[in-house]
């Protein structure tokens, strides 16, 4: 029930925050965004893990503090996880690893987690040159939900043993497309976790997320 209301509270205070940007800014814009992400949990045992597709879908608002330099606040809905494998061998000693090694005897077992956020990032942008901008500033992610499969088997929610939330950071760079579509932009961002997902240890120890965006945003004021 908390959590909850701590989920609550803080989407309230994003749309307050994103609101008074646009009762007392002259220079400020809003629109929707939405995209590709290429996810990537990162276990601290080092399991071998590979890229899950997800996607994000959100609003933004743009304050253009200077010609240069602005002011992104942004909250969007946003899946992620990744795919993992390891491979193991039953044996009681040494020798009967050898043995059962040379013979092929490996057994491997896969799964796959499944994550979905509400993330708020506060992204500061700079433009180097006419259309061409880099950006970089911190996020928090609202966990959702978090599932896993094992061996191709149903996902089960094993969202007790996570944080309600982790805070990251973002850097990406994004070029202005208004020339041939009022209001369009295309951008790439990286976000990496800086606080473990994790509240209570796994098997496969602390976990962090990152991930690669790839998606469009299209203001609706100018």
């Amino acid at each position: 029930m908390n959590d909850s209301k701590n989920k609550f509270k803080f989407l309230g205070l994003a749309c307050i925050f994103s609101l008074s940007f646009a009762v007392n800014a002259q220079d400020f814009t809003y629109g929707a965004k939405a995209g590709l992400n290429i996810a990537k949990l990162k276990f601290s045992d080092n399991t071998d893990l590979e890229s899950l597709l997800g996607v994000h879908i959100g609003l933004f608002g743009n304050y253009a503090v200077t010609e240069k330099f602005a002011i992104q606040p942004e909250l969007f809905f946003s899946t992620g996880g990744t795919k993992w494998s390891y491979s193991y061998i039953n044996a009681s000693n040494n020798a009967e690893v050898e043995m059962r090694s040379s013979m092929g005897a490996v057994n491997e077992v896969s799964g796959k987690i499944k994550t979905s956020y509400i993330t708020l990032p506060v992204m500061l942008q700079y433009k180097i040159i006419n259309h061409l901008y880099v950006e970089a500033g911190p996020q928090y992610n609202f966990l959702l939900s978090i599932k896993e499969s094992v061996d191709g088997g149903s996902d089960e929610d094993i969202k007790e043993y996570y944080k309600t939330g982790t805070f990251a950071f973002g850097v990406g760079v994004g070029y202005d497309l208004s020339t041939f579509a009022p209001g369009l932009k295309l951008g790439v961002r990286y976000t990496g976790d800086l606080s473990d997902m994790n509240k209570e240890e796994v098997g496969a120890g602390n976990i962090k997320s990152n991930m690669f965006q790839v998606g469009v945003t299209y203001a609706f004021s100018k």
